[in-house]
This record gives C-alpha cells, structure tokens and sequence, in this order.
C-alpha cells in the first residue's frame, strides 16, 4: 500500500513538472541574457533611412526587394498594340497558377511586328 502512494506521487509530480516545463516560453533564459549593441539609436535609423532611400528594403506587402527601376522605351501605343497582339494569339489566358502560355518565335516576331506598326500609325499622325 506503502508502494502505491509513493509511486503515484512520483507519477502526479513528474506530470506536473513536465506540464510546467512545456508552457515555459524562454526555457532556455535566453530573455535573460542582455543584448549589447554597437551602435546608437540615432545611427540605427540613419541607417534605415539610408536602406529605404536605396530601395534595398522589401516593399510592404511584397516579398523580396524592390527591383532597379529602368526607364521604359517603348510608347504606350506600342504596349497596347503588343498587349493586344498577345491576346489575339490566345498567350494571355492563363488559368490559376498556370500563368500565360510562352510565346513561340513566330508569335514573338508577330507581337514585335504589332508594336513596330503602333509607333509608325503614331508617326504617322504626327503625334
């Protein structure tokens, strides 16, 4: 009977000593050790500000940096008229995760071909 008692309370003991143990957050005491920094507060938003500036930061809701911005070289006409070249040719229906279907030389001289003609009718019309 002795036994009994004394292995039930190892039991119940070593079920609330694991039961603590598991909601610890830190049980290492990691919260506890001090973290020392090298720089100031001032210096460590100069240098996000700095970060910012250069786009080196991912933009919010995006996941990745920003990519170099380059100027564009084509018209708006010549987009449109390429944009709808690719719809013509069936390459702009993609379907879930599918995404466009890739273009194939032919299509791509094609879609290059609508945009050509774009700049000349913009040319032409002296605008």
């Amino acid at each position: 009977m002795n036994t009994l008692a004394s292995a039930t309370a190892v039991i119940v003991s070593l079920l609330f000593a694991t039961a603590v143990r598991a909601d610890d957050v830190d049980p290492f005491g990691f919260e506890k050790e001090h973290f020392i920094s090298s720089k100031s507060r001032a210096e460590v938003i100069a240098d996000l500000k700095a970060a910012q500036a250069a786009g080196q930061l991912p933009v919010f809701g995006e996941l990745g940096v920003r990519f170099a911005e380059a100027p564009s070289v084509k018209s708006r006409a010549q987009v449109v008229a390429e944009t709808r070249e690719a719809a013509r040719l069936g390459l702009l229906s993609g379907y879930g995760e599918l995404g466009p279907k890739q273009a194939t030389p032919a299509q791509e001289k094609q879609i290059e071909l609508a945009g050509m003609r774009a700049v000349e009718r913009r040319l032409v019309k002296g605008e």
